[in-house]
């Protein structure tokens, strides 16, 4: 019996420098059964020269002008022919650690409809280093999904892979920021069956610059904002039912959430009120306690966040060199400290941030993102 077919999808805006080396790799892999399209809107030179060197192998479509990561995936699985479908970001690499990567996207499809593949960051800059742990979470939370419920909320489109008939019953990616999201919780509530896998793994580069990360994180704010807002209901539900993998998921994912919820609901105004009334009573019979007396009203509650800081980033160092062992990833003590004290909750409040747009003025929102 033949196997099945995978058609595989790779969206380019303007040009990659990894579609080359991506390319290269799907053409090596001994899974011969396949067919790749490669949609690039607003091609450069660059582009287009690639597709020179690729169009024995590779069907390339070329859009003048930009059409949108959604309508021109939706457009060109009309012309596929494959039972699989992977869809593959150009700034990604894929690797089969000694295994045919599409064999095993073959074989692991063979009982559910929907996979995520293991990410990880090409740790080429400080900055990767650094977003490196997002990506970590992301696996968590899909390995959590996968073993303890079956089925997915979302994926992350760098890399994942659909049954045929199951994308085109989802009537396939829908005009949002955030479509791979969207089409993984439309999965959801349709029951489509869902696997992590990590016996390969893709390859994600991250923005190079602080700025670019920032404009690409203030897109994904809004687009996860807007997501919340409209599967509110879904996700309430799915708290209640599953809150074993909803919890440590939001926990991974947003690490400044604890601390941010110390501070907003651990009274500290009692506690600190006792001790400063014991001070000013001791300090009647003794000048010795004036000095802490009159330092008290900042000195304890400074401690008590400090401490709590101290507790919580030991407790997530903790966790994620487990969840980087578990998945065979890199992990760093000093670029974690980094991580946590930066990009953690610089991503966290950018998220609360695009809740309170979303809900208090969406008709102003606007974002640099093609839908």
């Amino acid at each position: 019996m033949e196997p099945r077919k995978i058609s595989v999808f790779i969206p380019v805006y303007r040009e990659s420098p990894l579609l080359e080396p991506l390319l290269t790799r799907l053409l090596n892999d001994p899974y011969k059964n396949r067919e790749i399209f490669v949609i690039v809107d607003e091609p450069t030179e660059r582009s287009i020269e690639t597709s020179r060197r690729f169009s024995d192998n590779v069907y390339f479509i070329f859009n003048r002008r930009r059409m949108g990561k959604a309508h021109v995936l939706n457009e060109i699985t009309k012309q596929a022919d494959g039972d699989i479908y992977l869809f593959l970001d150009s700034d990604t690499l894929i690797d089969g650690d000694g295994e045919s990567f599409l064999e095993v996207i073959a074989k692991e499809m063979e009982d559910v409809d929907i996979i995520e593949v293991k990410k990880e960051v090409i740790r080429d800059t400080f900055l990767a280093k650094i977003t490196s742990y997002d990506y970590l979470s992301f696996n968590l939370t899909s390995w959590l999904f996968s073993k303890k419920i079956g089925k997915c909320l979302g994926v992350n489109g760098a890399a994942f892979a659909i049954r045929k008939e199951t994308f085109n019953s989802l009537g396939g990616f829908r005009k949002v920021i955030c479509e791979d999201l969207d089409l993984a919780t439309r999965s959801f509530i349709g029951g489509a069956r869902f696997k992590f896998i990590d016996e390969v793994a893709a390859y994600t580069k991250v923005p190079p610059s602080l700025r670019e990360w920032f404009n690409q994180r203030k897109r994904w704010g809004i687009g996860s904002a807007l997501w919340f807002k409209e599967y509110f209901n879904l996700l309430k539900r799915v708290l209640r039912e599953h809150p074993e993998v909803v919890m440590p998921s939001l926990l991974s994912i947003f690490p400044t959430l604890p601390l941010f919820l110390a501070n907003l609901l651990i009274p500290d105004d009692l506690f600190i009120k006792m001790i400063y009334i014991s001070l000013i009573l001791l300090s009647t019979r003794t000048s010795l306690f004036l000095p802490p007396t009159a330092l008290t009203s900042t000195t304890i509650s400074t401690l008590r966040n400090l401490l709590i800081m101290i507790g919580s980033l030991a407790a997530y160092s903790a966790i994620f060199s487990l969840i980087a062992r578990m998945f065979q990833l890199s992990f760093n003590p000093l670029d974690f400290i980094i991580y946590y004290f930066t990009l953690a909750p610089l991503w966290f409040f950018i998220i609360v941030t695009s809740l309170i747009k979303v809900y208090v003025k969406r008709k102003n929102i606007e974002v640099d993102w093609k839908v």
